[in-house]
């Protein structure tokens, strides 16, 4: 049987491995290098004229759900729709067609170009 020193020390070092594993210390040497980004628009794909339809956008990093990302929104033909001022609504306009809702992730540390999403949109009646 071992001395209880040794077996201290090799208690210690397995935990201290072990911490650092869950710690993400591997991903310290993981290659550098854009992340896969997804972005999802979650809402309706069809509006009603003169309405407002709430929606969101889920972004996520590695399968991973990113918290509060900064995303630049924009409508292609604002004469369909808008956004609302918070940003969480589309505003359908009285005239009926189909339009882009552009969402584009700002940010350069997770990938080496700015992820877009086109989503298509429609106005009827």
């Amino acid at each position: 049987m071992l001395p209880a020193r040794p077996v201290v020390r090799l208690a210690l070092v397995v935990v201290g491995g072990m911490a650092a594993l869950a710690c993400g210390f591997a991903d310290v040497f993981r290659p550098a290098g854009p992340e896969s980004v997804t972005i999802v628009y979650v809402g309706d794909t069809i509006l009603r004229r003169d309405s407002t339809v709430p929606f969101s956008i889920v972004v996520e990093a590695r399968g991973t759900p990113l918290d509060r990302p900064h995303l630049t929104m924009w409508s292609s033909d604002t004469s369909l729709f808008d956004l609302t001022a918070g940003q969480d609504s589309l505003l359908a306009k009285s005239k009926n067609g189909t339009s882009t809702l552009m969402i584009r992730l700002e940010s350069s540390i997770l990938t080496d170009s700015a992820p877009t999403l086109a989503q298509s949109i429609k106005v009827q009646p």
